[in-house]
């Protein structure tokens, strides 16, 4: 029995010595990790505390983003760091939006280079003008601007363009037979959406008969609404980036893509949808190009870009394709959502909208268009635009950015490779230049004869 008893003692010193010998491993390396983790943490802009895999995702409320992100702005400097939870850097002051994008806009060149924006809503991989980097974004960039310049600038294309489009607008609003009750969403969608597929393919649609105009609108808000199949309250935390949750989950945590089941629903399905989308795109741009004639005057984006790849090898099919889908996606939406905006806000201030009305009356009248000749004449109109983008911005957070190279602002380092945000909403609701940020007030951009817009920087 004494031996058993010692046999017995010894394996339970062995045992606990053991343990021990486990738990201090796993304390060892949590604290290792929890000390790497929080090492990392140190080499961007201070922010708020962030939880190791998480980040500071449990802090937002991404139903709500804008008001999480003006909360954290209030608490925090002009440049800190969310975890999202991969390192966001936050610039919610003009002081240190001037410094980093315009006299350090070098440094911050770059486009986030996550799975997801590269092969889910790029046309392809580094192409384009949004999400492309490098020469390939320098020499999209170079000849887009190149072309529009043409067509805006010196020969007043885009001008004639819109003043088309908008004829059309009214005459299609002019013939419904019902106006006491009008929805004005797909009219203006598809008055700007024409401007925009004339410009890119040199054809626009009847008002009656726009059905791939309104397919293709439908199909990206239905992308934006994606669900994983049982993944509802318990993931809304770490995937309300936007509605589309498979997509805000892929976004977090990358790896997830390539599982089987999981990788279909937090990427593949969005991929093919996308794919569907731009098949739009690729149709469109084959139209264009069925008439083009390399010798002829173009007359669309495509013509004129097609007749630049001769000379620059830097151009090519691909992205003349991905370079249509960032203009046809980016342009239309923003345009449209200002616009509708534009009524609802005329509508709520009634004493702004006669206002203005009569300041068009004056200098326009009523038998003609405006041309943006008449923009000089036209104070209280020029405000009114600036207001409105301010007042009702519909991108509360600028395209992402990434530093190229480690860079200094405000005496805060930004590692290369960083996602950088600017907070639009933030901006335009608390600069001090705003007073009163919550009214709708254009008088703000006025000299105080209110003949001419101030010269103010800031504005």
């Amino acid at each position: 029995l004494k031996a058993i008893a010692v046999v017995l003692l010894a394996l339970l010193v062995y045992f606990a010595s053991l343990s021990n010998l486990i738990l201090i491993t796993i304390g060892s390396l949590v604290s290792y990790g929890l000390f790497r983790y929080y090492k990392f943490v140190s080499s961007f802009p201070k922010g708020p505390f962030p939880l190791p895999f998480i980040g500071n995702v449990k802090e937002l409320n991404f139903k709500a983003l804008h008001t999480s992100l003006d909360r954290l702005g209030e608490q925090q400097s002009g440049l800190y760091t969310l975890f999202m939870p991969f390192p966001i850097v936050q610039i919610t002051d003009y002081d240190v939006l001037r410094e980093a994008f315009i006299e350090k806009g070098d440094d911050f060149t770059g486009r986030p280079q996550n799975k997801v924006i590269q092969e889910a809503f790029s046309f392809a991989p580094n192409t384009g003008v949004i999400n492309s980097i490098g020469d390939t974004w320098r020499e999209q960039r170079r000849a887009a601007i190149s072309i529009l310049r043409d067509f805006g600038m010196g020969k007043n294309v885009m001008e004639e363009l819109v003043r088309s489009s908008v004829t059309d607008y009214l005459q299609h609003l002019d013939s419904i037979p019902d106006k006491s009750n009008v929805d004005m969403r797909w009219p203006i969608q598809v008055m700007v959406a024409n401007v925009i597929n004339e410009v890119l393919f040199g054809f626009r649609f009847k008002h009656d008969d726009s059905k791939p105009l309104m397919d293709y609108v439908v199909r990206f808000n239905e992308v934006q609404s994606l669900r994983i199949p049982f993944a509802r309250c318990r993931l809304k935390m770490l995937n309300g980036v936007m509605k589309n949750r498979g997509i805000g989950l892929a976004m977090a945590f990358p790896f997830l893509t390539k599982l089987p089941w999981i990788g279909w629903h937090t990427m593949g399905k969005t991929k093919q949808k996308m794919q569907e989308i731009n098949q739009y795109i690729v149709d469109n741009v084959g139209r264009a190009l069925r008439v083009y004639n390399v010798e002829d005057e173009p007359t669309c984006f495509v013509h004129a870009y097609k007749q630049r790849m001769v000379e620059n090898k830097g151009l090519d099919d691909v992205n003349l394709m991905a370079t249509c889908a960032d203009f046809f996606m980016a342009g239309q939406e923003t345009t449209t959502t200002t616009l509708r905006w534009a009524m609802i806000i005329m509508a709520k201030y009634p004493e702004i909208q006669e206002k203005l009305r009569q300041e068009i009356l004056a200098v326009v009248g009523k038998e003609r268009l405006p041309t943006m000749g008449d923009q000089l004449k036209m104070p209280f109109a020029r405000a009114c635009a600036l207001e409105l983008q301010r007042f009702a911005n519909v991108l509360g957070t600028n395209v992402q950015r990434t530093t190229v190279n480690d860079v200094t602002i405000q005496g805060q380092t930004i590692p290369a490779g960083t996602w950088v945000n600017a907070d639009i909403h933030y901006l335009m609701a608390n600069d001090p230049v705003f007073e009163n940020p919550d009214q709708f007030r254009p008088e703000r951009y006025l000299t105080e004869d209110q003949e001419n817009l101030r010269k103010v920087s800031r504005l």
